[in-house]
């Protein structure tokens, strides 16, 4: 599926353009931003379509929610697995956020991989002083939540050390009139640990050292399928500038992982299961970033480079009826490199015209895979060939201030996202629906473009923006009318190809309402016509729907802030009808979740806070498979907790 990076927020955070002005203090200082152009600018300066979401809105929200073909930084750094892609968000405390850059459209000129859908910057908090935060919280189905943060400030050194801790019973995540004896609550557990030490010699000289450990085991629902997760990272950098010179920035990560998980076979009646697989997946990966910035008069240019190289492979027990049937190893290696080149020239006050180019080397080797023993028809041994590829990524954007209050931005870009690994050469099944991997796959390539206006009168602020993407080798899961040998009898079977072509266009809307300093009104709203345009090898596909991606999404919150009174939170997500498949015949509908949170300050370091997930307790589907089980989203949760700082 893909997807725009900014419903990730959106739906979850009540938040506005990050150009706004506070209806209640015009002289608010701009947040600054850097995942545009990978230069520090004004938000409302930025060339491309970017929101913030402040550490404000962070702590008045319930939570950040999943994104799909964006890339995702911490400080600078890819959290993006290395093996799938995917997100671990649970790795990012709340506590430690001060804010969130989500910029939409393709960023690949700047930043390279995965940014094929938009960027995400997590910007972590930096110690002023010695402090200390706390959080804590206990809620419906047994769920708990603890956080603690510690700063300190020693001459030079700057230190953070955070630790949270997760646990919760779950929930049923079967629809009630499908469930047999099997099923059982999906149970969650997680901890994380983040710490970061930071050297100041001057303002312009700067030396950091960080590092991140987190451990997760979930269920999956019925007693033989769970997920682990064992997860370390490490990351060393420096910033030194000089008025003559400019600014260079330089990143050094290693992240090491150990996966765990297993599937099952479930009958139709789902009052039995056998074990159908046992994977153990283990990945390692390092990369750099080098980067240089420097103004010259009214251009403002950014050079640079970074690369990744990732090894991974999965490690498999295949069981037929729950009995043994073979062992499977798959695997390989990748490495990309890129170098950029950015300008930000800004001929007049009102006029600002930005230019990306940027070139990408992308090799995939060591492919293996080994069955023992084989299944019939399938050579014991398989070496796949090496994939070569040179990828260009260009990017022109344009924003112009018509009036103190109208902003028209502009911009034609292109980007890419080479096959994951976990693409590649893993199997992967949801109950009785079987995903094959694919070795051959190729890079995706996107040319798009957007057009935008923001307007604001008074306490009102609004931004409408249209964009047009087309997306050449999309990577989606394939049904297959003749099942391939890793999908085993009565299986549904799928792999994932590449599609000649898809197209993805709409709208996207952000309004707020700021009518006095308590109350402030937001609303978002995107519209997604994404369709297969071309697909030689699966003709059937041409015009249906992408899956897993609604055409109309659309967020709507109220926030009401009193210092002596309480602050609240009500925000409704309305997510559109989406097809879980390719070929459309698995509808999942429409559905409106509303989300609640309060909080009042006892003193100045005490504050309590209760909040509520689907407050009306809304049942909506989230999956479906080809044989009609329906997968559920989260039920009531309510969960009440305290803050402390000191």
């Amino acid at each position: 599926m893909i997807r725009r990076a900014a419903p990730l927020l959106l739906v979850c955070f009540a938040v506005a353009p990050a150009a706004a002005q506070q209806y209640d203090d015009p002289t608010r200082l701009e947040p600054v931003v850097v995942s545009v152009t990978r230069m520090e600018q004004k938000a409302g300066d930025a060339p491309a379509s970017v929101t913030v979401v402040t550490r404000d809105d962070i702590r008045a929200s319930i939570g950040p929610s999943g994104t799909s073909r964006a890339l995702v930084l911490v400080d600078g750094v890819p959290v993006n697995d290395a093996f799938g892609g995917w997100v671990y968000w649970n790795r990012i405390p709340l506590q430690g956020i001060q804010q969130i850059e989500v910029v939409r459209g393709g960023g690949s000129s700047a930043w390279g991989n995965y940014a094929l859908g938009g960027v995400v910057q997590v910007i972590t908090r930096r110690p002023t002083e010695r402090a200390a935060f706390f959080e804590g919280s206990y809620g419906t189905r047994d769920t708990m939540n603890f956080d603690l943060l510690l700063h300190d400030v020693e001459g030079p050194f700057r230190i953070a050390l955070e630790g949270s801790y997760f646990d919760t019973e779950g929930y049923m995540v079967v629809k009630k009139s499908r469930r047999g004896s099997i099923d059982i609550e999906a149970d969650s557990r997680h901890s994380t640990f983040n710490g970061r030490v930071e050297l100041v010699a001057t303002p312009e000289a700067s030396l950091f050292v960080s590092g991140t450990y987190y451990d997760e085991e979930r269920g999956n629902g019925t007693p033989l399928q769970f997920n682990r997760t064992g997860y370390g990272a490490v990351a060393v950098g420096g910033r030194l500038g000089t008025v003559a010179d400019g600014e260079w920035r330089l990143t050094l990560f290693a992240d090491d992982q150990k996966f765990r998980s297993t599937f099952s076979t479930q009958a139709a009646d789902r009052n039995s299961e056998t074990l159908a697989l046992d994977q153990r997946v283990p990945t390692t990966s390092a990369g750099s970033s080098l980067q240089w910035s420097r103004r010259f008069g009214e251009h403002l240019v950014g050079a640079g480079g970074d690369a990744r190289w990732v090894s991974g492979e999965t490690n498999e027990i295949v069981y037929n009826a729950g009995v043994f049937a073979r062992t499977r190893e798959a695997g390989g290696e990748q490495f990309i490199a890129g170098v950029f080149l950015q300008d930000v020239y800004t001929p007049h006050p009102a006029w600002e015209i930005s230019g990306g180019l940027r070139g990408d080397y992308w090799l995939s080797w060591n492919g293996t895979r080994q069955d023992i023993p084989p299944a019939a028809g399938v050579p014991r041994s398989q070496t796949f060939n090496d994939i070569e590829r040179i990828i260009p990524s260009a990017r022109l954007a344009t924003l112009f201030h018509a009036t103190p209050t109208t902003d028209l931005r502009a911009s034609a870009y292109q980007g890419f996202r080479v096959p994951t690994v976990n693409e590649q050469y893993r199997v992967f099944r949801v109950r009785n629906d079987v995903t094959v991997a694919n070795a051959t796959l190729r890079p995706e390539l996107l040319v798009g473009g957007e057009l935008g206006v923001q307007q604001r009168l008074g306490p009102f602020e609004g931004r409408v923006t249209g964009y047009w993407n087309e997306v050449q080798n999309l990577v989606a899961n394939v049904t297959l009318a003749t099942p391939l040998f890793d999908c085993p009898a009565g299986t549904t079977c799928r792999q994932r190809q590449n599609l000649d072509l898809a197209r993805i266009r709409g709208v996207e809307t952000e309004l707020e309402l700021r009518l006095s300093k308590e109350w402030r009104f937001v609303a978002s709203y995107l519209f997604a016509d994404a369709r297969v345009v071309e697909a030689s090898q699966q003709p059937g596909l041409e015009g249906k729907r992408l899956a897993q991606v609604p055409e109309h999404s659309a967020s709507v919150g109220v926030r009401f802030q009193h210092p002596g009174w309480f602050n609240a939170s009500l925000t409704a997500r309305f997510v559109g009808d989406q097809y879980e498949d390719d070929l459309n015949t698995l509808p999942l509908g429409n559905y409106i979740v509303v989300d609640l949170m309060l909080s009042r300050a006892i003193s100045k370091n005490v504050e309590i806070f209760a909040g509520v997930e689907n407050l009306f307790d809304q049942t909506y589907s989230t999956g479906r498979t080809s044989e009609g089980v329906v997968s559920i989203g989260a039920p009531l949760l309510a969960r009440a907790g305290l803050r402390l700082g000191f």
